[in-house]
């Protein structure tokens, strides 16, 4: 038996906040756009409870989340890893951070945080106290074409699958799950109200379609975006991203099929890296990327070089990495899920997907924190990821390749 209760609760801040997503915005936000929201998914199977969040913000660090998921699994007796605090990485979100970045930045975020926190154990509150809904689950599955794909390469292979789960009651749609990997950059660097850019707009179209609620998770969406698409970086550029994605949903909403789901089993997997960094290599790089931000004529170039000399800097401080890349592994009838905590690179996506066996195979990113880009080692020395990323060349190669074995035991 599959049951559900759905809650979305706004988690919009009511005082400006500095903004996540690109280093040369350095402002606090002067308005909002469109709201943001913490959506929920208490998801029951066999009596097995699931507890999925998706936040419409950039990225967790792990203190907020295992903090977050402590006290929801004592509080309603579920397992940890059955617990899952994601975000949708839009690029026009409030910076929760705990980087110490000046006085009355720090308070804004702690103030905010504040709030992100309580708002969203409210809305876990009402999905347990309206209680569960006997449901068939349905899936829908698709491509979408024309709108968006690999930010880097227009033709090179890329995720560009969507994934639906409607959960039915009779005629009516309880929940649903929906999931896609594009970066939420449709928005540029001087928009400065806040927004849940594309996949919460896409989200938000999804509800008042089915009216319910649907909880938007990201996929692997490292190298993927609107870059070779798009028509503009404001909001009726956004407005009409979502409508093309919609237009194509709705043609693949015409075929939906029955997915059975079963309690199945979940697993955690772990991977460490430990690096130390040539932090001559990097300054040598830096003072390079730094003359070509000089020459830098489009804003698209300018925003990248200022980001990745930022990351640059941050990397040649700290002198290496010691970080631990946790997933989980769901086995759940014909629908599989592996949580990844950072921006996987859209191949391995595709590599992932290939190793799971369910009808319904599903790539989870930014889940319960975000430890940076996870890159093809082929793609360093060539763009802003690269310059970004934590993890050395060919570690994230590595890291996948331990996932495939974890999904094939």
């Amino acid at each position: 038996m599959v049951e559900v209760s759905a809650e979305k609760i706004d988690i919009t801040p009511d005082f400006p906040m500095y903004m996540r997503g690109y280093a040369m915005r350095t402002g606090k936000s002067i308005g909002v756009l469109d709201r943001l929201y913490a959506r929920i998914l208490a998801l029951r199977i066999d009596g097995r409870t699931f507890l999925w969040i998706t936040l419409d913000l950039c990225r967790l660090e792990p203190e907020i989340t295992d903090y977050m998921r402590r006290v929801l699994s004592a509080k309603y007796t579920i397992p940890m890893e059955q617990i899952v605090i994601s975000t949708i990485h839009t690029h026009s979100g409030p910076d929760i951070s705990f980087e110490d970045q000046g006085e009355d930045r720090n308070i804004r975020k702690a103030r905010y945080r504040d709030l992100m926190i309580r708002k969203t154990f409210e809305g876990v509150d009402i999905c347990f106290d309206r209680g569960f809904l006997e449901v068939q689950p349905y899936m829908v599955k698709g491509q979408i074409e024309g709108i968006y794909g690999n930010r880097n390469y227009k033709d090179k292979p890329s995720d560009k699958e969507i994934n639906m789960i409607l959960f039915r009651n009779e005629n009516h749609v309880a929940a649903g799950i929906f999931q896609f990997s594009c970066h939420p950059t449709v928005l540029g660097i001087h928009n400065m109200k806040l927004s849940s850019d594309l996949l919460g707009n896409v989200g938000k179209a999804l509800d008042e379609k089915y009216h319910t609620t649907f909880i938007t998770m990201q996929g692997s969406c490292g190298d993927m975006g609107n870059r070779q698409y798009r028509q503009g970086n404001d909001e009726q550029e956004l407005w009409r991203v979502r409508d093309r994605i919609m237009e194509q949903i709705d043609v693949f909403a015409l075929q939906e099929e029955p997915i059975r789901l079963e309690s199945g089993r979940v697993r955690s997997a772990e991977y460490r890296v430990r690096h130390s960094y040539d932090t001559g290599q990097i300054r040598r790089q830096i003072e390079e990327d730094e003359k070509k931000l000089e020459a830098a004529v489009t804003e698209d170039e300018r925003k990248l070089l200022w980001s990745g000399i930022r990351h640059l800097k941050e990397k040649a401080e700290r002198g290496g990495v010691d970080v631990s890349l946790k997933s989980l592994i769901f086995h759940l009838g014909e629908l599989e899920i592996v949580t990844v905590p950072g921006e996987l690179f859209s191949t391995f996506g595709l590599q992932l997907k290939d190793a799971m066996k369910g009808k319904m195979r599903i790539v989870w990113g930014y889940a319960n924190y975000s430890a940076g880009y996870i890159v093809e080692k082929g793609e360093y020395g060539k763009g802003y990821e690269s310059m970004s990323t934590p993890f050395p060349q060919g570690e994230a190669e590595k890291y996948v390749e331990q996932l495939i074995e974890e999904l094939q035991e």
